[in-house]
């Protein structure tokens, strides 16, 4: 019942379920609109302006035509990535999330678990240390590593690149979300792209909710 009243409040003002540190910074589980969403002091993480993008994305991709039987998602947040590929797009994915936040991960077990279908994996982890050792392929690598308002030093670095190239089954589809809300940012998003465009046939660079860029690579 509580749940139910937070839920319609949220209509009129944000209601905070619960506050607290996460790994790169404090956290916030709160109700907008009807929907529970997780920020960060100033950025949202999962389920507001972030699953937009992804959902934008994720069609401007064409994931559902593609239909990757398995995906990597490196920074899995609470799991923005996963309704969308199971839940929104109806797809039987096989789901690896990755994220070096336990506090994330808690809470995507407990707040927003997907419903029952092919295997998902949650993985406490750093993501470059996962992408430095870990050997299997993925169909679909979905990268949204973030510390707050800025995608995580060292998504652009040649290393890095490198590696999520070599984690992409033939014919799947990496994509990166970034921003460029700055100089700095914008830069560091462009490089980005000309690391993608030295490895892969195909680089496609989306923008949305104005200062996001993902790069869609194929």
């Amino acid at each position: 019942m509580l749940q139910n009243l937070a839920r319609l409040l949220s209509y009129a003002w944000p209601v905070r379920v619960w506050n607290g540190p996460g790994a790169h910074g404090d956290l916030e589980l709160t109700w907008e609109y009807g929907r529970l969403v997780v920020n960060t002091a100033n950025a949202n993480q999962s389920f507001g302006s972030t699953h937009r993008v992804w959902r934008a994305a994720m069609r401007d991709a064409g994931i559902q035509r593609r239909k990757p039987g398995t995906a990597l998602v490196l920074g899995y947040g609470v799991g923005s990535v996963g309704h969308i590929l199971r839940e929104e797009l109806g797809l039987a994915t096989a789901i690896t999330g990755v994220d070096d936040d336990e506090a994330m991960l808690h809470m995507a077990r407990t707040h927003f678990p997907l419903k029952p279908g092919k295997a998902i994996e949650l993985i406490r982890s750093d993501a470059f240390a996962f992408v430095a050792n870990h050997r299997g392929t993925f169909d679909l690598v979905v990268v949204d590593l973030f510390h707050d308002l800025d995608f995580a030093p060292g998504v652009e670095e040649p290393r890095f690149v490198a590696g999520i190239r070599h984690l992409v089954s033939p014919g799947g589809t990496v994509m990166i979300n970034t921003v460029a809300h700055d100089e700095k940012s914008a830069a560091r998003s462009a490089r980005l792209g000309d690391e993608l465009r030295l490895v892969f046939q195909e680089v496609l660079e989306q923008r949305y909710e104005g200062i996001n860029r993902v790069y869609i690579a194929l």
